[in-house]
């Protein structure tokens, strides 16, 4: 019985992908894509569509909200094609409103002929906690950076206090206390970088 990158893809835990040089993806482990889309619909507009074969031949980062934060994360997942890192490995929150989820990035090189031709792009799932819903996680995320409207740090989860305040001037806060400090809800929020998370991102090896 032969053993074909599909059928690995699909035996692996979490969200598995095979991205190409241009971050392309190229194959998706289906039974756990499936599972995680039907249990979570996605906040952005133009998230990834529920079929894995509407995903394929898509680079990765047209799913990423936030010119920040899918800048970033080209940039790192091109210095692992490069050989610049010999991985990427975030922990990060992919939270519902009624759930705190913990997960873990990882993207690894994959070797054709001495040389990294691919990518594998797996997200974990490590702890999921329920909690009293927090209606901001299920507000669609719209795709620029926006200072003018709430914005969620993309690694930690937290939120940049108070709204349309200048960066040196504004805190990072826990959803909760959002609106223990009497927060809104709200029509859309963006993805940005905390200050604490972007300095690991830049030190993470």
């Amino acid at each position: 019985m032969s053993v074909t990158q599909q059928s690995l893809l699909d035996a692996m835990d979490g969200v598995a992908m095979l991205l190409d040089h241009e971050l392309r993806i190229k194959q998706i482990g289906e039974p756990n894509w499936a599972r995680f889309r039907n249990d979570n619909s996605p906040q952005d507009p133009g998230g990834l569509e529920r079929p894995a074969a509407r995903v394929l031949g898509r680079p990765v980062t047209e799913f990423i909200a936030g010119d920040t934060v899918r800048a970033t994360f080209a940039d790192l997942f091109k210095s692992v094609l490069n050989g610049a890192r010999s991985i990427v490995q975030l922990d990060f929150r992919c939270d519902a409103p009624a759930l705190r989820r913990d997960m873990r990035l990882a993207v690894r090189p994959v070797k054709t002929d001495g040389q990294v031709r691919h990518l594998l792009y797996q997200s974990i799932t490590l702890r999921v906690q329920q909690r009293p819903a927090l209606p901001l996680f299920g507000t669609p995320v719209v795709d620029q950076d926006n200072d003018d409207i709430l914005t969620l740090c993309a690694i930690c989860a937290r939120v940049a206090w108070p709204i349309g305040a200048p960066t040196g001037e504004r805190e990072w806060i826990e959803p909760a206390e959002y609106y223990r400090r009497d927060g809104s809800d709200i029509a859309l929020i963006s993805h940005g970088f905390c200050e604490d998370c972007f300095a690991h991102i830049q030190d993470e090896d």
